[in-house]
């Protein structure tokens, strides 16, 4: 696919920027929904800090991720886009389609409701372009770390102790952090699920303990790497090919979950600093 540099220089410089090229360069029949420059323009002027963070090295697991969320891995000409239709993006995200009749009596193409398709089906040699007029947002733009954890419930007991401590503020403010986010099997498995009294001092210190300022992808988190956490002791990280990667002795059972101001890694147990 190749993308007219004169009305899409902002989406080639992200692609490029993201060392994403080759992907709409080799992929095979494949669909890129492509936002005009007007439409980054607009994503920018709606959130001032947002181009700001997808230029710097910290936020290209992010770039990478909303870059994908438009692609699809097949070829969908428009003749094929239908009222209600619900597709994945290469993001693994989904992106749904509302079909309309526009004031000036043709057929209006909007992708989640906002972005219009305004110039569709154009011919590449590995697949179609549909140029829209708004950049498709994915999930992770809306939702801060606090309100990720609060929607998922395999993390209900940590949302609990985090609003108990008075720390939900932190984790929806503009950060970025990094989360490791212990399961509630995790904390029934920990000193939390064993009836012992903790003071507000004690769960404030393990709370930050799992948290760094900045963000780290799990590429990031490389075997012997040692960093200080908000509470300000350290962590040690572990990687292996054959058991994964672990935080101190847990495990990261599901990395990279994306937040507008950090990322989540969910682990098999409690941080709890030695001594």
């Amino acid at each position: 696919i190749v993308v007219d540099p004169d009305n899409f220089s902002s989406l080639l410089g992200y692609f490029s920027q993201a060392d994403l090229v080759d992907t709409l360069s080799n992929g095979q029949g494949i669909t890129l929904f492509a936002p005009t420059n007007d439409a980054f323009k607009t994503l920018t002027g709606a959130a001032s800090d947002v181009e700001v963070n997808l230029k710097t090295e910290e936020w290209q697991n992010h770039l990478e991720d909303l870059l994908y969320h438009h692609v699809l891995p097949t070829v969908v000409p428009s003749s094929d886009i239908t009222d209600g239709l619900s597709v994945t993006t290469l993001n693994e995200d989904d992106i749904y389609f509302t079909v309309s009749t526009t004031n000036g009596g043709g057929t209006g193409i909007f992708v989640n409701t906002d972005a219009e398709v305004v110039e569709a089906d154009i011919d590449a040699i590995n697949g179609i372009i549909h140029a829209i007029d708004d950049v498709i947002l994915p999930s992770w733009f809306s939702n801060s770390i606090m309100k990720l954890a609060e929607g998922t419930s395999d993390l209900s007991t940590l949302v609990d102790l985090v609003v108990q401590a008075g720390f939900s503020g932190t984790l929806s403010e503009a950060g970025p952090y990094t989360v490791f986010a212990p399961t509630n099997a995790a904390f029934l498995d920990s000193l939390f699920g064993g009836g012992t009294s903790i003071s507000a001092d004690q769960l404030s210190s393990i709370l930050t303990y799992h948290v760094l300022k900045g963000i780290y992808a799990d590429t990031d988190l490389r075997d012997g790497l040692i960093l200080t956490t908000l509470q300000g002791e350290k962590l040690t990280f572990k990687s292996t090919k054959e058991n994964g990667e672990f935080v101190n002795d847990k495990r990261i059972i599901i990395p990279n979950i994306l937040a507008n101001n950090g990322i989540i890694h969910i682990i098999d147990g409690v941080l709890i600093q030695e001594g």
